[in-house]
């Protein structure tokens, strides 16, 4: 009996603040909006804890609304008199270490402004509040992703020991060694940027998608070489063994050292098996986890989709295979490019040793590209 005379009451409640809500909305109060739409979540039984995270404010204000609303029917502030309200440097101060403590989410001006109102009752310009916002030491810019579990310490083994231990070694030795990575590509096609008349959208066909087509490849640094297969299925560890008896034959080479990232089937068991078997000719190294960063090979993925894929479409998962096929054979015509790649991979891959505090030992890669420069444009 108790909660349905409850459960009544709350219905009459609502009710109220729906009459309210519709003559605030009118008068654009948008203040008592927000305080409409907290109190209507509460009498249709949300917890207020809950409430008030939802809407960014203190349970206690969240009470006093309440007492408000009941005791004098008022879903609005007060009027108040004097200067309009500005934020206080105590305040300034919780603004920042809010922003900078709540940062997996996304913070624009009208987010802020909201926070303001309900946490502080301080109604701010939407258009003032960059400039407060730069003021206090924030840009507006576009987040990255961190990896989380990228490993710092095996990052900087890697780069400070591992690597130059690679080409000190193995180049001596006459090793070939290629960066090898897998990239797909779907029907439906990448968007970018690109020049079009003012005032019209740039506008690409989309035939939905359809496939997806696969391309495992290995890319040297040094020679700016690149060597890639195409395959309609997914990659596993019988077409990655395939992939490298291929590459063997292709660079004519009996020394190939690959530096793979730690896909499951790069590590398959009777692949690596296989493998210890190969040692007179194949040696694999793995980057750390969660590092594509040390890959050369994945500014070429993005290269190849800025040259060849962006902004197009295709119908059927054939005609994509064609277009990649023919992207592949344009490749062996463009030297001069991948080596001006593979030199901006270099001149990153030095500023990253830096950052480890590192002697940079890939110089004399430049100075094999510059030799292969020459005889390639002869």
């Amino acid at each position: 009996m108790q909660k349905a005379h409850r459960r009544s009451d709350n219905q009459r409640k609502l009710a109220r603040l729906q009459t309210h809500y519709k003559k605030l909305k009118k008068a654009d109060d948008i203040r008592g909006l927000l305080r409409i739409k907290a109190l209507m979540a509460l009498y249709r039984g949300e917890q207020i804890e809950t409430v008030a995270r939802c809407y960014d404010v203190s349970v206690k204000s969240l009470k006093r609304w309440q007492a408000d609303f009941e005791e004098e029917d008022r879903v609005s502030d007060r009027p108040r008199s004097g200067r309009p309200p500005t934020l206080s440097k105590e305040q300034e101060a919780e603004l920042k270490a809010k922003l900078t403590d709540d940062n997996q989410r996304v913070w624009i001006a009208r987010h802020v402004y909201v926070w303001l109102l309900t946490t502080f009752g301080v109604t701010l310009s939407v258009g003032y509040l960059p400039e407060l916002l730069r003021k206090l030491g924030f840009s507006y810019q576009k987040a990255v992703h961190l990896l989380v579990k990228r490993h710092t310490e095996k990052r900087r083994i890697w780069i400070q020991t591992r690597l130059p231990a690679i080409y000190a070694d193995y180049l001596r030795d006459g090793w070939r060694i290629f960066y090898q990575d897998e990239v797909g590509f779907q029907t439906e096609g990448t968007l970018a940027r690109t020049w079009a008349p003012r005032g019209e959208k740039a506008q690409i066909k989309n035939f939905g998608r359809h496939g997806r087509v696969n391309l495992i490849g290995a890319f040297e640094l040094g020679t700016g070489q690149f060597y890639g297969v195409l395959t309609s299925f997914y990659v596993n560890a019988t077409r990655f063994r395939r992939f490298i008896l291929h590459l063997k034959h292709e660079m004519r080479t009996d020394k190939i050292l690959l530096i793979c990232d730690n896909a499951s089937f790069h590590k398959a068991k009777w692949f690596q098996e296989w493998a210890k078997t190969q040692l007179t000719w194949l040696r694999l190294e793995f980057l750390p986890g969660y590092s594509p960063d040390f890959n050369p090979i994945e500014r070429l993925w993005r290269w190849v989709k800025t040259e060849y894929t962006h902004n197009q479409c295709w119908d059927t998962k054939i005609q994509l295979k064609r277009s990649l096929t023919n992207m592949l054979d344009e490749l062996h015509q463009r030297t001069p490019e991948l080596l001006g790649l593979m030199r901006s991979e270099l001149e990153r891959l030095r500023l990253i040793f830096a950052f480890y505090d590192t002697p940079f030992v890939l110089d004399p890669l430049l100075q094999q590209g510059d030799f292969i420069q020459e005889v390639t444009t002869v």
